[in-house]
């Protein structure tokens, strides 16, 4: 898990440092890279857009809140609340089952595998043995929570299989819709295509918008990190002195 985190605290440096030089840079890439593609497959691409969902969730060091992000961007404002429900659900349905099935050996192995914080599922594992149902129903509506590690926590959880879905349901319809918002706002009131014949002032704006969120959603994400990190290591800490 720690060279898997290394590697991608490099690349994000990289790719912030590159766009300081250039503000256009991670735009420019995503768009051309990502939502372009997307947009030229037509109907094919809400079937690319689910995959990219479920892959994040177990191999990709990808945030589920980038890809949640610009489906807006390809599909509009209610299609991209709807593919994101979708894909929210599915993924969490694939990853609830790995860990489910598993148990907390092969969670352990899949961590590493895929560079998840494992400190994070065990603080969402006790988070989601107090609180249960509605653990997982904020877990799964405040945006800057991370998505996954509630998925597998729940998986090695007590909690029904009926009762995680549902609750699973209920927190991803405000997680969809505010990162649609966000999506969609970028786009100025038009559709999808404008994205693809951009003119250079908007091209630059729609670019400085895009960095500030997807800087922002990191930053907190890396917080959350370092927050369960510390969290966990005075849990620890605890537990030691009680048993000496």
């Amino acid at each position: 898990m720690a060279i898997a985190f290394t590697i991608i605290v490099i690349i994000s440096i990289i790719v912030f440092i590159l766009t300081i030089i250039d503000n256009t840079f991670l735009f420019t890439n995503i768009r051309k890279y990502f939502i372009l593609p997307l947009l030229d497959l037509g109907f094919w691409a809400a079937f690319i857009f689910l995959f990219l969902m479920v892959l994040q969730s177990l191999i990709a060091p990808i945030p589920s809140e980038l890809v949640l992000l610009s489906g807006a961007m390809i599909f509009g404002f209610w299609w991209g609340v709807i593919l994101g429900i979708i894909g929210s659900m599915l993924s969490a349905a694939i990853t609830y089952y790995v860990s489910n099935r598993g148990g907390r050996s092969i969670l352990e192995a899949t961590g590493e595998k895929i560079g998840l914080a494992d400190r994070m599922i065990s603080i969402m594992d006790e988070w989601i043995e107090n609180w249960g149902f509605w653990a997982i129903v904020i877990g799964r509506a405040v945006p800057v929570i991370m998505f996954d590690p509630v998925s597998y926590a729940a998986g090695i959880s007590n909690i029904k299989p009926k009762h995680y879905y549902i609750a699973t349901l209920i927190g991803s319809v405000p997680r969809a819709i505010f990162y649609a918002y966000l999506g969609y706002s970028m786009l100025d009131g038009n559709k999808p295509s404008f994205l693809e014949t951009l003119p250079q002032d908007q091209f630059e704006s729609v670019s400085k918008q895009f960095n500030t969120i997807f800087f922002v959603i990191f930053g907190v994400l890396v917080l959350m990190l370092v927050f369960a990190n510390i969290l966990s290591y005075l849990r620890e800490k605890r537990k030691e002195n009680k048993a000496k």
